[in-house]
C-alpha cells in the first residue's frame, strides 16, 4: 500500500491574539502560527518542532502543553543530545535495581514521569539509530518496559519532539527511521 499526499492547500486562520503562552508576535505570520498552535493544543497529536538552535522550540512545546487538556499533568523534558548514549534507554524508560552496574535502586524514566501529561523530547535527531525502534514501540503501544524489567507498564503521554536537524533529510540519508519520523511528525 502506498500513500501519496496530494497538493491540498490548507487554510490557516490567524489567531486574534498577539501571544500564545510565552510566544509573542503581532505579524500576520506569527498570528497564523498561533492559530495553528491553538487548534493543535486541543488535540493529543504528536508534534515535531524543527528550527535552528535558539529559536524557542522548547517554548513552543511548553505552550502547547499549557494550552491543552493535559496542562494539569506533568511536563517532562528529555534532552536526547545531553544524555550519554549508553544511558538514554534508562533515562527514557527507567530501570530496575541491579539491571546494570550502578543501578542501585529502581528508577522511573521520562515516560513514566510524564504519565498523564506531556513528554518533550528535545534534540530527537541525536537519538542513536539502534534506540529508535524502542522509542517507536513505546509510542505505538503506549507502554514501556524498564531496563532489566520484564513487566510492561502502560503510559499515557503526549509526545512533542524538537530538533535543529532536517529529519526528512536524515531519513533519506539512513540516519533516522522513516516509521519513527512519521510517528512523531503528525504535525
Amino acid at each position: 500500500v502506498r500513500f501519496i499526499p496530494g497538493k491540498e492547500v490548507a487554510r490557516v486562520d490567524a489567531s486574534k491574539a498577539n501571544r500564545f503562552g510565552k510566544l509573542v508576535g503581532r505579524s500576520q505570520k506569527m498570528r497564523e502560527i498561533f492559530g495553528i498552535l491553538e487548534k493543535l493544543a486541543a488535540t493529543d497529536l504528536g508534534v515535531l518542532v524543527q528550527g535552528e538552535t535558539g529559536t524557542g522550540k522548547d517554548v513552543v512545546a511548553r505552550a502547547i502543553h499549557e494550552a491543552g487538556p493535559r496542562s494539569s499533568g506533568p511536563f517532562v523534558v528529555f534532552d536526547a543530545g545531553a544524555v550519554s548514549p549508553n544511558l538514554i534507554e534508562s533515562e527514557l524508560f527507567g530501570h530496575e535495581r541491579g539491571s546494570f552496574t550502578g543501578a542501585t535502586e529502581q528508577r522511573k524514566g521520562a515516560f513514566e514521569q510524564a504519565n498523564g501529561g506531556t513528554l518533550f523530547i528535545d534534540e530527537i535527531g541525536e537519538l542513536a539509530l539502534e534506540l529508535q525502534p524502542k522509542l517507536l514501540r513505546a509510542l505505538e503501544q503506549r507502554e514501556i518496559q524498564r531496563v532489566g524489567g520484564n513487566k510492561r507498564i502502560p503510559v499515557d503521554v503526549r509526545v512533542v519532539c524538537a530538533t535543529n536537524r532536517n529529519l526528512a533529510d536524515e531519513v533519506k540519508a539512513g540516519h533516522f527511521r522513516n516509521d519513527l519520523f512519521f510517528r512523531i511528525s503528525v504535525v
